[in-house]
Formats: structure tokens, C-alpha cells, sequence
């Protein structure tokens, strides 16, 4: 887990915005898995945001950025499947103390994997991004992210699933 050494920004879920387009930013913690035939994933926590990036051989395939204040970006949508990439999101408004239990119990659940990324805000130990590879199966790459805003008692989830093989064919 990474304690940030960045303020959390007051932001709440219906604030996310996605995008499959590339963005340019620096992450505040991340980390790069290698698959097979030549795929890494890279997880990058961007404050209480994301990025996900599919590299074949060092080549992008996809970026997947949910943040706020993404000029020419979607609001985050329920569900959306194309091309071989599906995602689904969901936000749960939860009271304080079921928020802190679901917060500590991802943390708990995350920390010292290899194929996840956890990050948490200094002032509240409850405001945590997390992300983590759910695994390949099928030439299918499956990921997951948790946001969670204390402040407004939200918890915003993802599920993707991409097929680099389907998008190459399109």
C-alpha cells in the first residue's frame, strides 16, 4: 500500500468522467505486470482516480482513464461494450461506518499482491483508490478499481474486460 503525500481532493463520484482515449499524466503510484506473449498492464493510481494501460511489446493498445476533469471525456457510464473491451461501474452509497469496514477490508484484502496497486490519502485512512488485474483467461485481460469517498459516503467500483486479439481484428 502507498500512503500518498498529496491532499484528497473533495470529489464525489458522479464527478468521474472516462475515457478510452489517450491522457497524459503522472501517477501517483503504479504498477506494471507482464503477461504472456509480450503484454504488461500497467495500474496507475491518479489521486482519486485511475488509469489502465495494455502495452503489447511496449506499444499501447488501450487507456482507460476514469478522473474528473477530463476535457472531451464521458460521464462514467453504467456499462459500455465495443471492440472487444467491456466495462461496468457501480456506485454504492454506503453509511460512515460500513464505508470504513468496506475501505479497511479492500485494503487488508489488497496489500502485498503483486498484481494490485492500493493507495491511500493522508487525513482520512478511509479514502483509498485501489486497483488490481483480475487475472488472463481465454486471451481475455480482466481488471478492477475501487475508488471510495468518505466525505460523501461513496463507493465507486469498476469491472473491464479487454481482448487485445478482438481490437487488433477491428
Amino acid at each position: 500500500m502507498t500512503l500518498l503525500d498529496v491532499p484528497f481532493a473533495d470529489v464525489r463520484g458522479d464527478t468521474l468522467h472516462w475515457t478510452l482515449d489517450p491522457v497524459p499524466c503522472t501517477p501517483l503510484a503504479s504498477r506494471t505486470i507482464s503477461l504472456e506473449d509480450g503484454l504488461t498492464v500497467t495500474l496507475s493510481v491518479l489521486g482519486a482516480s485511475h488509469q489502465v494501460v495494455v502495452r503489447r511489446h511496449g506499444r499501447p493498445l488501450l487507456h482507460e482513464t476514469i478522473a474528473c476533469g477530463i476535457s472531451d471525456a464521458s460521464p462514467l457510464p453504467g456499462a459500455h461494450s465495443a471492440g472487444g473491451y467491456r466495462l461496468g461501474s457501480h456506485v454504492a452509497s454506503v453509511g460512515p461506518d460500513e464505508l470504513a469496514e468496506r475501505a479497511s477490508g479492500l485494503v487488508e484484502r489488497l496489500s502485498g499482491r503483486t498484481d494490485a496497486v492500493v493507495a491511500h490519502f493522508p487525513g482520512d485512512p478511509h479514502a483509498v483508490t485501489a486497483l488490481t488485474l483480475d487475472g488472463v483467461s481465454d486471451g481475455e485481460i480482466a481488471w478492477r478499481t475501487w475508488h471510495t469517498y468518505p466525505q460523501t459516503g461513496e463507493i465507486v467500483a469498476t469491472t473491464t474486460s479487454y481482448r487485445p486479439e478482438e481490437v487488433a481484428r477491428v
